[in-house]
């Protein structure tokens, strides 16, 4: 009580400064709304919440900003005109226990009730889901949870695996309702929908409906609506979704906020194939990247993200002609609608290479509770057909030649890959998952002391390619010759290349992620070599390695400066 009264004075203090300036605004959060140029949004989204773009005939932006008492006097300090804005307050009904909430599904839950379902779900379908702790405690005392749904639960038996999380933004809560209801949805529905059957028992599906407990449930555990009942940020007034580790910059654990390093350990932990993460305040689909427009760097997957974005709008469309409509008729890539740094999307793409999209799924934040069924009708079809996707493209098993040992492998497609778009194949089963569009691909697959090998795949829209490949040690020589040594790695100013018993270095080149040729090292015909990477900036680079005797090895090494 002590620490939180000090921090309420301070706050006063601060929220006194700037209603100095501008007596509209006020502590401990405000809206403010403007209408800018496409240069001046893009400078207000790197160092502000913006929380809603509205694109105009003229290419002007209506633009909505979220300013915590942090961001006051900065905001001022630009000397951009804004009106305040006050979220109108929608007709809410709690619900009370688990019966209430699922009775018609025109609720939102109360923290009790929403753990009382999470722990109901696992009770009555306890050979299909259980619950996961992502965060124990938060600053709030509340909890991150996920619903683990399968089959089997203690072997994914090499699956594809899919995550969707939502409400990383406390008062964007109707992905939040929604989440619960596919939780129940997939449950009640398995064994009596073929459709359902299928999905839970040829993926690996986990669902986690509250990613920020302390912004939803900021003044009650009893109560939700716009702010500043529920606010956006979490308990330490902070955007989640700006302060996940920034594309290229090394991660430094040391300095997030504890819902994320949580969700990051927890992202780390599980090689999710597909993911999305749900968001209120628009209707659109928001593939990757949001640091990057598409002229600046477009994604290596983004004419799969269009297929896959379209396909989920266009079905949304036959449920509700007026429903996620905005920007390219529901998809868009994020940085062309406005950039944005330290996103989970970003985040989890970037470092992990899964496939993370975002979903805006409501125009407005908190629906009231007797249009949630509604919303609910218009999209639930697309969040099912999008699990779906995650059994297509390029999938299969990497395994020893000789002992049928599965191997965990690079799965690089040539001339594709880029920004750490490859996969790998996982043990125990060796197994890999590529999502990806129609055409035809060269995919190169690699590991450790042994010889990689490139195979051209065919794959078709909507549908799985199986490709099984048994990788072979080189013949002739004994497997202690073979082995190739590459430390330190990550490095940050030399990587030595180290062979053994005889075996020389023929030549050694250098790629980015991108596939581009960075640098090729000379010949040296020694069994070790020195790389120099201090010039380097920081990122993962791909090594290849031939020798003199005419082998080949393939390593990902990571170079921080």
């Amino acid at each position: 009580m002590k620490k939180n009264l000090i921090i309420t004075i301070i706050a006063a203090i601060i929220a006194v400064s700037a209603t100095a300036q501008n007596n509209q605004l006020t502590y401990p959060s405000t809206y403010v709304e403007t209408v800018v140029d496409a240069t001046t949004l893009q400078e207000l989204s790197r160092e502000f919440s913006v929380d809603r773009v509205k694109r105009n005939t003229d290419n002007t932006f209506n633009t909505r900003i979220s300013l915590s008492y942090k961001d006051f006097d900065k905001f001022l300090s630009k000397h951009i005109p804004y009106t305040t804005y006050t979220p109108t307050r929608a007709t809410i009904t709690m619900a009370q226990n688990y019966e209430e909430m699922t009775a018609l599904w025109n609720r939102y839950p109360t923290y009790s009730t929403y753990l009382a379902m999470m722990d109901t779900f696992q009770t009555r379908y306890p050979q299909l889901c259980r619950i996961d702790t992502i965060l124990t405690v938060t600053p709030n005392n509340h909890s991150i949870l996920c619903a683990h749904i399968s089959n089997n639960l203690n072997d994914n038996e090499g699956k594809p695996s899919v995550l969707y999380t939502s409400t990383i933004h406390g008062d964007e809560v109707v992905g939040y309702y929604m989440m619960l209801r596919l939780i129940d949805f997939l449950l009640t529905n398995y064994n009596t929908s073929t459709y359902i059957t299928d999905l839970v028992n040829n993926l690996d599906i986990w669902i986690c409906p509250l990613h920020n407990p302390d912004g939803t449930y900021h003044t009650s555990d009893n109560q939700i609506n716009n702010w500043p009942v529920s606010i956006r940020y979490n308990y330490n007034w902070e955007d989640l979704n700006r302060v996940f580790p920034e594309i290229s910059l090394p991660v430094t654990r040391s300095q997030y906020e504890p819902e994320v390093e949580a969700m990051m350990q927890f992202l780390e932990a599980h090689n999710f194939t597909l993911a999305a993460n749900l968001h209120g305040g628009a209707e659109v689909f928001n593939y990757p990247w949001d640091s990057w427009t598409s002229s600046q760097r477009s994604h290596a997957d983004a004419d799969w993200w269009e297929y896959v974005g379209h396909n989920f709008a266009d079905t949304c469309h036959l449920y509700s002609n007026t429903y996620m409509t905005e920007e390219n008729n529901g998809v868009t890539e994020g940085g062309n609608w406005y950039v944005i740094t330290g996103s989970m999307q970003d985040y989890h793409n970037f470092y992990l290479g899964t496939r993370h999209v975002t979903i805006e799924v409501c125009e407005d934040k908190v629906l009231s509770s007797n249009q949630l069924p509604y919303y609910w009708d218009y999209v639930y079809h697309s969040f099912l057909n999008l699990i779906a996707e995650a059994d297509n493209g390029i999938h299969g098993i990497v395994t020893d030649s000789l002992t049928g040992e599965p191997l965990q492998a690079l799965v690089y497609i040539e001339n594709h890959d880029l920004d750490h778009s490859y996969v790998e194949s996982t043990l125990p089963y060796g197994d890999y998952h590529r999502p990806i569009k129609a055409g035809q691909y060269s995919v190169t697959y690699s590991a450790e002391g042994y010889l990689p090998k490139t195979i051209v795949t065919t794959v078709a829209d909507g549908e799985k390619s199986v490709q099984n490949v048994q990788l072979s040690k080189p013949v002739g020589i004994p497997e202690y010759e073979s082995r190739i040594t590459v430390y330190p790695n990550p490095a940050q100013d030399f990587i030595t290349v180290e062979l053994s018993d005889g075996t020389e270095i023929d030549n050694i080149t250098l790629y980015d992620i991108q596939g581009s040729l960075v640098e090729t090292f000379p010949e040296t015909s020694l069994q070790t070599a020195k790389l120099d990477v201090r010039h380097l900036p920081t990122g993962t680079y791909i090594l290849h390695i031939r020798t003199t005797n005419a082998l080949e090895f393939i390593r990902k090494i990571h170079v921080y400066n």
